[in-house]
């Protein structure tokens, strides 16, 4: 008998329509809020406190040429292995349990980059990158777990969106953190203080962990996830072709807008500090924080315009935003390479508005809309881990093209990216009303809107090759 499972509230089989649309559980709802926002905030506390942290070393542990490329490469590596072990398990297992294995490795990585690293410089660099591949195993994990478990206490259809981008706006705040902690901590410790400095930015990445590991102690499986269950539902999604062009939009957009991201993101304080040439690290770490506060009102509206546009408009438009800004920055390096340093930096928080806006929610977003309860939690994975190798890509193309081209060429080389993300957007992406029973031959998982309750909006047509 062939599966006939619509992924939703409202499971429509053979024999008729049943509905099974459960109550509304408040408590529920706030326990599964509160994972998912502090799970957001600690993964970009996490991924965007490394840096930071180097920054503050220089002073007493000049970084290795060799660590330039590994302290940021083996959290992403780490990443994309916990996004796609954890997805899976997340769907084999559950999501509780799953979680709470991802998050007892973040608190590992984030207390041991604290605790660990002792002795000569290179020493501290080897084992701070160790932990950091440990931490990355965990933070990628959270990717998946996080956004499902937020979308699948959503309630009703048009709710998912609107929650899970709520609970993905907490890794705005978790990515300005980093900088203010560090202000603090240059304010309130002495000049010789740079081991207590770095170890506190990194081991305070375990609190928000912690508290997240204790809430998931008591979390209970959504009751989507438990009616959906199958056996072996990756293998049989895999032979559904209509998953393979859905993984297409959902990974490629993800990819492109990361290496945008980070590209930029991560580089923050080494861009700002070629604007205004600088080297003061006070004002270095007000000016970055300054850029990455302009974040947060683009992440707002980018999840009030989620409920009223849908991924796809996110998607196209942000994209097209990212390009004409990331194209108009290089113009101006182009005409004036050491000056017009406040105009730049004008434009540098309007890309950061940007950077946050549109594809920042869409991407994270779109695949708890688009894929089936039973293997939501991989395909999340699959995507992030997408997207990841793509944040590697951006941290490790920025030195080699500055180096060759200067900041003039990442900024043209980010703007053609951009470019790509819409076209993989208009020709693999739908609208979110028009994912519907695709069934391709029996023993398929078929692909559906969130909860099968979602009516196609007036004048969309549902493609359904099962007619």
């Amino acid at each position: 008998q062939a599966l006939n499972i619509t992924g939703g509230r409202k499971m429509t089989a053979s024999a008729g329509l049943r509905d099974c649309i459960p109550s509304a559980d408040p408590r529920k709802e706030s326990k599964s809020d509160f994972l998912s926002a502090m799970s957001n905030f600690s993964i970009q506390y996490n991924l965007s406190s490394a840096s930071v942290a180097v920054a503050l070393m220089q002073e007493r542990y000049a970084e290795p040429t060799w660590s330039n490329y590994t302290l940021l490469g083996m959290a992403f590596a780490g990443a994309v292995l916990g996004m796609c072990v954890m997805g899976y398990l997340g769907d084999l297992i559950g999501r509780k349990r799953a979680y709470l294995v991802t998050l007892a490795l973040t608190v590992l990585g984030s207390a041991g980059s604290a605790l660990f690293p002792w002795g000569s410089t290179d020493s501290i660099y080897g084992v701070l990158s160790a932990c950091r591949l440990v931490l990355g195993v965990g933070v990628g994990g959270m990717y998946p777990l996080s956004a499902v478990t937020s979308s699948e206490k959503a309630g009703a259809a048009e709710n998912v969106g609107h929650r899970v981008g709520w609970a993905f706006f907490w890794q705005s705040p978790g990515a300005m953190a980093p900088y203010a902690v560090s202000l603090l901590l240059l304010l309130y410790t002495g000049p010789m203080c740079a081991d207590v400095r770095f170890r506190l930015l990194m081991g305070l990445g375990a609190l928000p962990s912690a508290a997240v590991l204790w809430a998931a102690l008591q979390h209970e499986e959504s009751d989507e996830y438990i009616e959906a269950r199958t056996a072996s539902p990756l293998r049989e999604a895999l032979r559904n072709k209509t998953y393979w062009h859905t993984l297409v939009g959902t990974a490629g957009t993800w990819f492109i807008y990361d290496v945008a991201f980070y590209g930029t993101n991560v580089f923050s304080p080494q861009i700002v500090q070629d604007i205004f040439a600088s080297e003061d690290l006070a004002s270095l770490f007000w000016q970055s924080l300054v850029a990455q506060a302009i974040g947060i009102p683009g992440c707002i509206l980018a999840i009030i315009m989620l409920k009223r546009r849908g991924n796809y408009w996110l998607d196209l438009y942000g994209f097209l935003l990212l390009a004409g800004l990331f194209i108009a920055f290089a113009i101006v390096y182009l005409v004036s390479p050491t000056g017009l340093p406040w105009f730049k930096y004008v434009l540098y928080c309007l890309l950061m508005f940007a950077l946050n806006f549109g594809p920042n929610v869409a991407t994270y977003v779109l695949p708890t809309v688009c894929y089936p309860p039973q293997v939501r939690s991989i395909f999340h994975g699959l995507s992030a881990a997408c997207a990841k190798i793509g944040a590697v890509v951006g941290t490790f193309i920025f030195q080699p093209v500055v180096s060759l081209w200067g900041i003039t060429g990442v900024l043209w080389l980010q703007g053609i990216l951009c470019i790509g993300g819409m076209a993989i957007t208009y020709f693999f992406v739908q609208d979110d009303n028009t994912y519907t029973l695709l069934p391709q031959r029996e023993g398929d998982i078929p692909l559906t809107p969130r909860h099968g309750e979602r009516e196609p909006a007036p004048g969309v047509l549902v493609k359904d090759d099962s007619l």
